[in-house]
C-alpha cells in the first residue's frame, strides 16, 4: 500500500492513463549522494563500518533483548528533488496522483506513530555499498527485514530500523511531515510481513526464527512504461522493484517450514542518509 484508501491499482491507472503500475528508474538518472552532518560509526551485516547522522536529543531505545540501539537524526540529510519538464503527459499524471492522495488517506497518516529511527544489533545499518545501488539495496533491505530471531529482537526495534531506512513519499499531495510515515504504515497495516504485537510475542516464546534466501529482484515493467511515456518522478532515485524469494521458518522441536514470498518494494532517496531508502512495501504474498 501507499496510503490507506489509495491502492496500488489506483496509482497504476494514474501513472499512465492506459496501463501503468508503479519499480526502479531503469534509465538511471544521476545517483545523488551527499549531505554533511555529524556522524557515528555503526556496523553493518557485512561487518563493514558505515557513518550515519547522529542527533543528541533523540533518546536511545532500550530493550533487554539486545544492546542499546543507536539513535539517528531527523531531517539532517535531504534527498535530491528535481523539477520535471511540465509536458502534457507530466501534468496529466501528476494531477491524477494528486487526486489519488485523498484527505482521508492523509488523515489516516496523521494518526500514525512509530518509534524514532534507530539501529540496533538485531537490525543493522545497510552498508554504504548496498545503499548506493538500487538492486543491491532492495536485496539488503529484504534480508535485514526478514532475517529475524524473534526471541532476541523486538517489533519496536524492527520498526525503528525501518524508520531509519525510510524514503519520503513524493507522489501526489502528501505533506512533508507525513511523507516519511508511509513505510511504517505499509509494514503495520493490511497484508505485511511484520507480525502483530501478540503474534511477535508468540513467535518469541516458541523461539521461532525466519531466514530469507534465493532472492530475485527485478524492475517492475510498468514502471519502465511510465518513464517511457515521458513521465518523471521528482525523486530521481524513485522506482519499484518486484521481489521474490524463499522464507524458511524454524523453531526448536518442529521441522522447518519453507514458503515462497513476493512483494513490491518502492524505493527512493533516503530521508536520513545518502543513497536509497524504502517508500513502501506493497502486495505482500506468502504461499
Amino acid at each position: 500500500m501507499y496510503l490507506s484508501a489509495v491502492k496500488r491499482t489506483t496509482l497504476v491507472s494514474a501513472v499512465l492513463v492506459a496501463v501503468i503500475d508503479v519499480v526502479l528508474l531503469a534509465v538511471a538518472l544521476s545517483t545523488y549522494f551527499g549531505g554533511a552532518a555529524p556522524t557515528a560509526t555503526l556496523w553493518t551485516r557485512r561487518g563493514e563500518s558505515v557513518s550515519v547522522p547522529t542527533l543528541a536529543h533523540h533518546a536511545a531505545h532500550k530493550d533487554s533483548t539486545s544492546a542499546t540501539p543507536s539513535p539517528v537524526a531527523h531531517i539532517i540529510y535531504r534527498p535530491l528533488r528535481v523539477v520535471p519538464p511540465q509536458t502534457a503527459v507530466q501534468q496529466s499524471i501528476d494531477q491524477s496522483l494528486v487526486q489519488s492522495s485523498s484527505q482521508g488517506a492523509v488523515s489516516a497518516l496523521e494518526g500514525t506513530a512509530f518509534p524514532a529511527p534507530a539501529i540496533s544489533s538485531p537490525f543493522l545499518a545497510i552498508g554504504a555499498a548496498d545503499s548506493s545501488s538500487a538492486s543491491l539495496y532492495a536485496m539488503a533491505f529484504t534480508q535485514e527485514l526478514l532475517d529475524i530471531h524473534f526471541a532476541t529482537s523486538t517489533r519496536k526495534q524492527l520498526l525503528a530500523w525501518a524508520d531509519y531506512n525510510n524514503a519520503p513519499y513524493s507522489l501526489g499531495d502528501v505533506p512533508a511531515s507525513l511523507a516519511t510515515r508511509l513505510l511504517g504504515t505499509s509494514l503495520t497495516t493490511g497484508s505485511s510481513p511484520v507480525p502483530s504485537v501478540p503474534r511477535w510475542t508468540e513467535l518469541a516464546k516458541s523461539r521461532t526464527s525466519w531466514n530469507v534466501s534465493r532472492l530475485v529482484v527485478s524492475v517492475n515493467p510498468t514502471w519502465t512504461q511510465a518513464l517511457s511515456a515521458g513521465w518523471e518522478s521528482v525523486d530521481p532515485l524513485m522506482g519499484i522493484y518486484d521481489v521474490s524469494g524463499v522464507l524458511s521458518i524454524a523453531s526448536p522441536g518442529h521441522p522447518p517450514v519453507v514458503k515462497s514470498i513476493s512483494f513490491a518494494l518502492t524505493i527512493g532517496g533516503a530521508s536520513l542518509h545518502p543513497g536509497y531508502g524504502s517508500v513502501a512495501l506493497d502486495d505482500w504474498t506468502v504461499n
